[in-house]
């Protein structure tokens, strides 16, 4: 049977080597600059007559996403899954699956097939896990076509290549995840990390930013709202992101006063503190005395 079919670009570990024909392009290369996420195939494909791929298991996740027409997926004989533009559907690996286009309406999809040590945990993460093999897009799908008709458009055998391909592959799973999360979750209310995680790059931040931060500021640069911030901060630390701010910034304040001779109110500004009165009112409510008094009692 005649088909059109749009080269793809295919990358495998076993040999070094790129071709091309009128109907296809094939890059083979040797080196992985990552375990994490390997890039091992990708294309586009337009049918003009039916072509059925399978049943077979293949190896590697192959992820298509339907850009106009119809088609069919089944996986191990289970009864066939009616599919069209606006949804993404995964093959597997290790699973027997079968898929091909109405005879009517035949499909066009691009795809990406990869691999990698953390492949599952990120199909998992966008929607995606064991035994679920279709999704809405969710976004339109010529979002991804247009990451992947850029890895196609960087064939060659150089180093920044395989980089860039490794990264806009990357870019895809990002949007299928931040996709899946934004519809299933909301952004609000739906973190992916531990509260450790995010109390500890939130420690971090106050550490260099203390001077001129809010609390807001500091949950807009972690990701995750006030709210859960205080509370997560609360059980890790047992203080307030606020309460910790202040007591991280009078404490940068006392080694400001027993290590130099800068001016109460110039280190009262340098940790954050406009008004001098208001720096020495809470510094004394903290260690007893006024900033004045520590300087004299703590410097040798």
């Amino acid at each position: 049977m005649e088909e059109n079919r749009i080269p793809a670009l295919v990358i495998s570990p076993k040999k070094t080597g790129y071709f091309i024909t009128a109907t296809y392009r094939v890059l083979d290369y040797v080196n992985r600059q990552t375990q994490d996420l390997i890039l091992t195939c990708c294309g586009r494909e337009h049918f003009v007559n039916v072509k059925r791929f399978g049943p077979e298991a293949r190896p590697g996740y192959h992820v298509h996403f339907i850009l106009s027409g119809q088609g069919y997926l089944q996986i191990e004989g289970n009864p066939p899954i009616p599919l069209s533009r606006g949804q993404i559907f995964a093959v597997r690996p290790g699973v027997i699956t079968s898929y091909w286009p109405d005879a009517e309406n035949p499909w066009e999809y691009t795809w990406v097939t990869f691999e990698g040590d953390k492949a599952a945990s990120y199909m998992d993460k966008a929607g995606m896990p064991d035994g679920v093999y279709v999704r809405d897009s969710i976004l339109h799908p010529e979002e991804y076509s247009a990451l992947i008709e850029e890895i196609l458009a960087v064939p060659e055998l150089t180093f920044a290549n395989e980089l860039k391909r490794t990264g806009l592959l990357f870019s895809i799973i990002s949007l299928l995840i931040s996709s899946y999360v934004s519809r299933s979750y909301g952004q609000s209310n739906h973190y992916d990390y531990s509260p450790k995680v995010y109390v500890a790059h939130a420690l971090d931040y106050i550490h260099h930013n203390y001077s001129r931060l809010t609390i807001n500021d500091l949950a807009r640069e972690i990701g995750i709202n006030r709210s859960y911030l205080t509370s997560i901060f609360k059980k890790v630390i047992g203080l307030s992101p606020q309460e910790y701010l202040v007591q991280y910034r009078l404490d940068e304040g006392a080694k400001r006063l027993v290590n130099t001779s800068t001016p109460i109110k110039d280190i009262a500004q340098e940790i954050g503190y406009d008004n001098p009165l208001t720096f020495s009112k809470i510094f004394k409510s903290r260690f007893g005395c006024s900033p004045q008094s520590y300087r004299r009692q703590h410097s040798q």
